[in-house]
Parts: structure tokens; C-alpha cells; sequence
């Protein structure tokens, strides 16, 4: 049955350029021999999606568009879903080391999914090396958050290495998908709908209508605080015009060393999270040769999970934002991560999420033809923001894929606007992992900011006392190497384009 994008869902649509795909995904690294013999590993998976793709509706539909704009578009049934389009295979090349798997990844990541079928594509990624396989996902943020992206690899995925399999499942027979007439006919019904309702609540019970205004307003309240932290955030190299191409770095760390730093330093795993970040920036804008006083703040954007409990499998978005301020100024870790815990604490009292939510649910009742128009503004200058920062909570047992068990999990987020650099962390089975997507052209030097998450644990297991410092040195000293390293490779690409200019712009003169 057709069902209507919410807003939300339809401004991730509405955003998307074809330099600024909005899509969310996952790399998933899998052992490349199964648990159990006679099951067939992670090249099952495609069978197991094939079975199992009943009990996640969405993945067959694709987006209706309202002719004119007119009302947000549908969900409707695909009626020529091809699943074999959307489940790939590809090779590495040798030597299939990490190098080769994220310039891969990277390539998949920057292409657009198609809007004439269901928005999601799978890979599976062979010939990585020391005995592993690589599963590449992706869906678009239309249909899925970060939760409702983790909620969607646990149906896909097993808890065990036996697997289990549905019962008979009905084939696929999709309806007609309705025509614009009916499309347009809808949206006239439903706004007729809630204009009627609205007017049946304030006759039949005018107090409540009042108590709902005076609730509103004390949401707005709210709002004004939101509001305040839009002012024009700080400017630095990681806002910039972003181009289509993609680059993608990994990294991760057990999740019993940062709660060894969260237990002596206090706060929470999320602040210490957020200081590593913090301590990352810090060491990029060093390596840029950025001044950075102590006083140095950038604005981050944290989404926040909106979902209840009996809501968390359900598709589209359900999610809201806070805004902070994350230190990344020249001081001490556990002067940053007290700074981070503070600010965290204090949003969290003031409910800002909540004011967020309240201004997204204003926003969902501007016309549909407003969003569209909405979405097509140039927001490459926007001031508001540095850079996102999602922490999403993961599963905390083995999963596997046709028995084969899934060694790590990265999870990979869309860049926009004018932010070049995201990052995104995901817990599973007992480790934190780090995906960092930027923008090719302007951070080939985005591995520094990957040196740095490792750089900003060590520091703050040094200030802890969780791990003696003789044990930190050597893994310091190596993130150190490769910032110089880094900036050496940074500065050569440098000199040969400017190289090039010259040689160009001689034989133009010429």
C-alpha cells in the first residue's frame, strides 16, 4: 500500500544533488570461511537477502513523485523489482590490503543510487586480504536513519552461525502504482482531512486546543535556545565546496579502553567520543598550520534517536539534533573531555533535542512545494555548522552471514553542504568503530584526522592512568610519523599542481 515520505524523509530527498548523494551505509569485514561447515559463507548472503526481504517492505519500493509538487512523494510498490540489480560483486585488486578496499569503497560511495528503483544497493567485495570479506551497503537516508540502518542488518543478519530460514513467503505481486490524477486527488483528500479534523478538536474540545498552544509555546522557549546556538560557527578548513568525488578512512578501538577513561575521568562513553573527535580536530588543524588557541570552539551537530522501543525497526527517520560547541583549541585531554562532558550535561538539562524536534515539527507544515523549493537553495555557505559527529548504538554479540562471522563494522555517512568531513562511530561486539567519509579534492589528507582518533585515545589513557604511559609512547609515536608523513605526501601534491599551473599557464603565454 502506498505510504507518504514524511517531511523529514523528503528534505533527505529534496537535499540531494548530483555532486551530494544522501545516502547512509556500511562496511562490513567477514571472515571469508564459515563457522560451520557446509554453510556458504558471506556469498550467501545474497540468498539471505532474497529470503528475507519480505519482512522489510521498503527495500521493494521505490519513491512516486506528486506531480507539480504538490504533496511530498509516495512509497509505492516497485512492479519491476529486480533484485539482481542490487546485489553486486566485485574484486579487489592486488594486493587487496585496506589501501586498495577504501579507495573501492570510496568510488561506490560518491556514485548516487537510482531514483527510478528502491533506493539501497549491496556488495560483496572479494580478494581482501588475510582471509577476509568485505560486504559493502547502502541505502538512502529517505528510508533509513542510523538506528533503523542497525536495526536493518540484524534482520538480514544472523546471531548465529547456523542461520535460520522464514517460512513460505507469498510471491512478490505488486498493485498498479497509482497515476498522477490519483496522486493529485490524495493530497487534496488529505489536506480536506486535516483541515476537517483541526476544525471538529476546536469545537468539540476548545480547552485542550489551548493547552496544546500553551505547550506549544513553552516548547518555543526552547526553540530560542536552539535558535541561539545557530549563530555563525567558526571558520576553518573543514568547511569548504565539496565536489562529487569521495574519500573514506577507517579506524577503532576496543570499547573497554574508553570506558576505562569514562570511569576515571567521568562523563559518559558518548562525551569521551566526542573528545577524541575533538582531540582528531585539534591534531588536523595543527597539521593545516591552523592557529589554535585555547578558547577554540567548533560547532558539531549530534543526531539524536527519536524512536521508542516498539518503533526501532520501523523504516524513515525518526531522529533530531544537538548542537555543541566541542573544544578543539591547544589544551590538556582531561580539560577537554571535562569541557565536552559539561556542555553535553547542560544541553541534555535544557532539553535541546527536544527544542530541535519542535522546530522540525513546525517545518513539517510548510507545503510540500515549499521543501522541494527548499531543497533546490545552494547551501554551501552555510555558517551554522563544522561538521556532524553520530554515534550509533550497535549490537554487542557476533553476527554472522551465511555462517561466516563479522569481524568489524564501519559505518559511513553523507557529507553536505558545505561540511567536507563526517564522522560516524558504531559499537558491535565489544569494539568502537570509526568511519570517516570527506571530500576527495579537498582532504587528501584525511588520514591525519584518522592518526588523530588513535592520537586523542592515547592522550586521554595517558591522562586516566589507564594505560602507562611506556605502553602509550610507542603507538603516540607512531601517529606522530604519520602526520609528517602526511603533510610530506600533502605538501608534494601540492607542489605539482602548482607545477602544473605554471607549465600551463608558459604555454598559454607562448
Amino acid at each position: 500500500m502506498p505510504e507518504r515520505l514524511t517531511a523529514l524523509d523528503a528534505t533527505f530527498l529534496n537535499v540531494e544533488q548530483p555532486h551530494m548523494p544522501m545516502h547512509v551505509a556500511g562496511l562490513f569485514i567477514f571472515k571469508d570461511t564459515p563457522e560451520i561447515k557446509g554453510r556458504p559463507g558471506v556469498a550467501g548472503i545474497f540468498q539471505t537477502v532474497e529470503e528475507r526481504l519480505h519482512l522489510v517492505p521498503r527495500y521493494r519500493q521505490r519513491v512516486q513523485p506528486v506531480p507539480f509538487g504538490l504533496g511530498h512523494p509516495l512509497w509505492v510498490d516497485d512492479p519491476d523489482f529486480d533484485l539482481a540489480y542490487h546485489l553486486r560483486r566485485l574484486a579487489l585488486p592486488h594486493p587487496g590490503g585496506w589501501k586498495e578496499l577504501l579507495e573501492v569503497v570510496s568510488r561506490i560511495h560518491a556514485r548516487p543510487l537510482d531514483r527510478a528503483r528502491p533506493l539501497w544497493e549491496m556488495y560483496i567485495i572479494e580478494g581482501v586480504s588475510d582471509g577476509r570479506v568485505a560486504v559493502y551497503s547502502k541505502s538512502h537516508h529517505a528510508m533509513v536513519d542510523g538506528l533503523s540502518y542497525v536495526d536493518l542488518a540484524t534482520v538480514l543478519m544472523d546471531f548465529d552461525a547456523e542461520g535460520w530460514r522464514p517460512a513460505g513467503v507469498e510471491a512478490f505481486n505488486p498493485p498498479r502504482p497509482p497515476g498522477g490524477a490519483e496522486l493529485v486527488g490524495e493530497v487534496v483528500r488529505e489536506a480536506a482531512e486535516a483541515v476537517i479534523g483541526g476544525l471538529g478538536t476546536l469545537l468539540r474540545r476548545p480547552s485542550e486546543v489551548s493547552s496544546q498552544v500553551v505547550d506549544g509555546a513553552l516548547r518555543l522557549s526552547q526553540a530560542r535556545d536552539l535558535l541561539g546556538m545557530l549563530r555563525p560557527a567558526p571558520a576553518g578548513p573543514l568547511n569548504v565546496k565539496i565536489g562529487g568525488a569521495r574519500r573514506v578512512d577507517t579506524s577503532s578501538v576496543e570499547l573497554t579502553r574508553v570506558k576505562a577513561i569514562k570511569n576515571a575521568l567521568g562523563g559518559t562513553v558518548n562525551d569521551v567520543v566526542l573528545t577524541i573527535v575533538a582531540e582528531a580536530v585539534h591534531v588536523f588543524l595543527l597539521h593545516r598550520g591552523e592557529a589554535v588557541p585555547e578558547g577554540l570552539r567548533y560547532r558539531v551537530m549530534v543526531p539524536v534517536s527519536a524512536r521508542e522501543e516498539s518503533g526501532k525497526s520501523a523504516m524513515g527517520n525518526q531522529v533530531t539534533a544537538m548542537f555543541v560547541d566541542l573544544p578543539v583549541g591547544r589544551m590538556a585531554p582531561r580539560r577537554r573531555l571535562q569541557l565536552v562532558s559539561r556542555a553535553m550535561a547542560e544541553l541534555k538539562e535544557r532539553r535541546q533535542s527536544e527544542a530541535s524536534d519542535q522546530v522540525m515539527a513546525m517545518t513539517a507544515w510548510a507545503p510540500a512545494a515549499l521543501h522541494s523549493l527548499a531543497g533546490r537553495l545552494d547551501f554551501a555557505g552555510q555558517r551554522m555548522v563544522n561538521m556532524v559527529v553520530s554515534n550509533v548504538p550497535g549490537i554487542q554479540v557476533p553476527a554472522y552471514a551465511g555462517g561466516a562471522q563479522m569481524l568489524e563494522a564501519y559505518p559511513l555517512l553523507p557529507i553536505g553542504g558545505n561540511m567536507g568531513v563526517v564522522v560516524c562511530v558504531v559499537s558491535y561486539n565489544g569494539g568502537l568503530y570509526f568511519g570517516l567519509v570527506g571530500d576527495y579534492d579537498r582532504f587528501p589528507d584525511l588520514e591525519v584526522m584518522t592518526a588523530g582518533l588513535r592520537t586523542g585515545i592515547e592522550n586521554l589513557e595517558r591522562a586516566s592512568g589507564a594505560r602507562g604511559p611506556k605502553r602509550a609512547a610507542k603507538p603516540a609515536r607512531r601517529a606522530a610519523a604519520a602526520h609528517r608523513r602526511a603533510a610530506r605526501r600533502t605538501a608534494r601534491k601540492t607542489a605539482a599542481r602548482r607545477t602544473a599551473a605554471r607549465a600551463v599557464s608558459a604555454r598559454k603565454s607562448a
